[in-house]
């Protein structure tokens, strides 16, 4: 019997080992959670400016016919580049495997794969794919050089008609415990035409195609930089509710074990005190 109870009892510490690094991790998540929520927070209003100018920039030019690289795909070509964000560390629930899953039922052979994040690299490298993996470290820092490095490569690409067009494939933040991954365009650029704008080509200084190659640098390097960080916020988030959920399970399981070892004390103290009182009554 004591056999027993010293397993269950070693059973307990380790859940209990366990339970302290899950609590730990959830503690870091939380306060990482809160910190980058209130900076994606102070981003919006300028992510929101930027989309409203590009609406306004883009409408006028498809309005007025004219011919601006960045609002239509190049004809004739199969190549796209997809642009993939995953994370660099494991232990948040479902969220790669997510992702991973859009990106099996989008990639077509032809593609170029774009790497953020170590964590997908590892699952697709024996897969043969052409893999960049140049950008792999922008979560580390969220340095937005980097991603401008990013941004301008993907235009350079499709300004000298080397893809069709360049998709990425994010994790949308909708709320704590809401993500849902994601295909959007990044070129060429989507938005919602608005004819009621009135624009004309003259009514942009400087003219709208000059105008349209100096905004396009600047709005695709804030958009990337603003998906990145969305789908960093949920990768956290995710880590946190993970843990959340293993802290959860590993105090049911630690009460569970508890009782268990309870019963078997008491089973044995039972056993114990039967056969004392058998014994004095044989004598």
């Amino acid at each position: 019997m004591s056999q027993g109870l010293n397993k269950v009892k070693k059973r307990i510490a380790t859940v209990e080992a366990t339970k302290k690094i899950t609590s730990a991790m959830k503690l870091v998540s939380s306060v990482k959670f809160s910190r980058l929520s209130k900076q994606i927070l102070n981003r919006q209003d300028y992510y929101a400016y930027l989309n409203e100018v590009a609406s306004t920039c883009f409408s006028a030019a498809k309005v007025n016919h004219l011919d601006i690289p960045y609002i239509k795909k190049n004809a004739n070509l199969k190549k796209r580049i997809v642009v993939v964000i995953s994370s660099s560390m494991g232990m948040c629930g479902a969220y790669n495997i997510n992702i991973k899953k859009l990106l099996d039922n989008e990639f077509k052979n032809d593609d170029e794969l774009i790497i953020i994040g170590h964590n997908l690299i590892e699952d697709l490298k024996e897969q043969n794919l052409n893999i960049n993996t140049s950008f792999a470290d922008i979560l580390k820092d969220l340095d937005i050089s980097q991603v401008k490095n990013l941004s301008n490569y993907l235009i350079d690409k499709f300004e000298n008609k080397e893809c069709k067009e360049i998709i990425l494939i994010y994790t949308k933040y909708l709320n704590s415990i809401s993500f849902v991954p994601k295909k959007v365009s990044v070129l060429p650029v989507e938005f919602k035409v608005n004819k009621k704008l009135g624009l004309n080509p003259g009514d942009f200084e400087p003219k709208l195609l000059s105008f349209s190659k100096e905004f396009i640098r600047r709005f695709i390097a804030t958009d990337l930089y603003f998906k990145i960080f969305e789908s960093y916020l949920s990768e956290v988030a995710s880590r946190r509710n993970a843990m959340d959920n293993a802290d959860k399970n590993a105090e049911e399981l630690i009460d569970k074990l508890t009782l268990e070892f309870n019963k078997a004390r008491q089973a044995g103290i039972t056993q114990e005190l039967t056969e004392v009182v058998n014994g004095s009554l044989n004598k």
